[in-house]
């Protein structure tokens, strides 16, 4: 190669890098960001904010910077955060926590999540045992074994995101379990943060590391400070302020898509705190409205109870349409086993199972991950508590069922007789009269369901199903069975009416 050759092929080189940085350097001043600030306690509204952040990064195909100032929160809600940050990162968001202040208890993990820490030097960042709210206020769990499992569950997970995102996992336990011990020490030339289980177990094999500091001794709870955390590396650097942080992460002149929360997202926090009551009084005004015949306002309480807890799921972002369709695909099962073809049993428990499915599913969220200890005791805990209310709602109804007739208000709402006698477990229907094979007629249109008076207890009205298809008005009708509630009839053919 000729020496002319070289120097051009060299000032060739320097023209393409040069024109590539320069290119690189006009796509980093015209790139953008998305900013997310996450302060105060921790609710679904935070979540449903951070959903908002990661979709617009995802779309724009920029990163999302979260900057932390926070206590903490639930223990589920806390992880369903930390996995949408996790699957944000997975699906090619770049995620940076900054943490302007504190970023403690829940809050600590949401920052190990993301890809990149940095910290305010006044910032702290730790303090993450898990704890109950109680009569007192906030204290440790009483319940030793609760404590304990729930400890372990908790710590495991931060030790998980903690070595999947290349930090300290033994500083990611410590902030949770007063009992992990960290000593930082000197292994093979390398320096190691180690809890003092490690240590014991090292020690045993024979093996000597040297002790360079203990970093926290058992029994104490660990939280670091802004220097502390960049220092043992679970912080990548320090920045006082937001242009700090997008400095280093090389977003020069990027314009910022702050995004702020909404009137929805409080609203969606307020829904969630009386999601499963809004279900509960959506299940009895539906029981309600069956007892009463026609349409009246149990039926509507009962559509804007589903209609706002369903709403409020999805506002949040951790409803997907599948499970939202699921739970309205088990309510038309429902009001079909109850409505037109009662007795076939398979279509009423099939839309329970879809409705308890779709609701529970709704309640862990769309990251869950059957791996992780802590999503199965979050989806045990929800069943459980669905479970519960599903039982408070039982007993409500039986209670109605019993005193409903006898309440001025409510009790116009299902058709009672003027003499106010009942049958046996057969509420709503009178006494004698109602017997199968007694005639009347029908007093509304049954589709299938309407009223009908008998030849026996003249003046009075009585809630009854049409066997088959649908009874017009002033049709002969027979009672064919005296059901719980309701009864049961069929028409009369032309010939018995002769």
């Amino acid at each position: 190669m000729t020496p002319w050759r070289a120097l051009f092929l060299f000032v060739g080189w320097l023209a393409c890098a040069f024109g590539a940085r320069a290119e690189a350097s006009a796509s980093a001043s015209g790139s953008e960001y998305v900013h997310v600030r996450v302060e105060g306690a921790l609710d679904v509204g935070a979540q449903s904010l951070l959903a908002r952040g990661i979709r617009e990064a995802r779309e724009r195909g920029v990163p999302l910077l979260i900057e932390l100032d926070t206590p903490g929160g639930p223990i589920d809600l806390m992880w369903e955060l930390a996995n949408q940050i996790d699957a944000a990162g997975e699906q090619g968001v770049q995620t940076t926590a900054w943490v302007n202040d504190k970023a403690l208890s829940a809050g600590a993990l949401l920052a190990i999540a993301c890809e990149r820490i940095y910290m305010n030097p006044h910032g702290v960042i730790g303090a993450a045992m898990p704890v109950q709210l109680g009569p007192e206020g906030i204290g440790s769990i009483q319940d030793e074994g609760a404590r304990e499992k729930i400890t372990s569950a908790t710590r495991s997970s931060f030790r998980a995101f903690a070595e999947k995102k290349k930090r300290p996992a033994a500083l990611a336990e410590a902030m949770v379990d007063r009992d992990v011990e960290v000593r930082e020490v000197m292994i093979d030339g390398e320096r190691k943060l180690i809890t003092g289980a490690e240590w014991d177990d090292a020690r045993e094999r024979g093996e000597a590391p040297e002790l360079l500091s203990t970093v926290v001794q058992r029994g104490k709870l660990l939280s670091l400070s802004a220097d502390q955390a960049n220092r043992l590396g679970l912080a990548d650097g320090l920045a006082e302020n937001l242009e700090q942080v997008v400095l280093k992460l090389g977003l020069v002149d990027a314009t910022p898509v702050s995004l702020l929360r909404t009137r929805s997202e409080d609203l969606a926090a307020l829904l969630d705190q009386f999601k499963y009551l809004l279900l509960t009084i959506a299940v009895l005004a539906a029981w309600a409205e069956f007892k009463a015949p026609g349409f009246g306002l149990p039926g509507i309480v009962s559509i804007i109870c589903f209609a706002l807890f369903l709403f409020g799921q999805y506002l949040v972002g951790i409803a997907d349409v599948w499970e939202i369709a699921a739970v309205v695909a088990g309510l038309v099962l429902v009001a079909v086993e109850i409505f037109l073809m009662p007795g076939t049993i398979w279509f009423g428990l099939s839309g329970a199972l879809l409705i308890v499915g779709g609701v529970v599913a709704m309640a862990v969220g769309p990251n869950f991950d059957w791996s992780y200890a802590i999503n199965r005791q979050r989806l045990v805990s929800e069943a459980f508590t669905l479970a519960l209310w599903l039982v408070v709602a039982f007993v409500a109804g039986i209670f109605l069922s019993r005193y409903i007739a006898k309440t001025p208000v409510v009790g116009r709402m299902v058709l009672a007789p003027a003499g106010g006698e009942h049958s046996a477990g057969s509420f709503g229907v009178a006494a004698g009269a109602a017997k199968v094979g007694a005639l009347g007629r029908a007093l509304t249109d049954l589709r299938p369901v309407g009223k009908v008076e008998l030849d026996a207890d003249g003046g009075h009205e009585h809630e009854a199903r049409s066997v088959g298809e649908a009874v017009a008005r002033g049709t002969r009708v027979r009672v064919v069975e005296v059901s719980t509630g309701r009864l049961v009839v069929e028409p009369v053919t032309e010939t018995e009416r002769a």
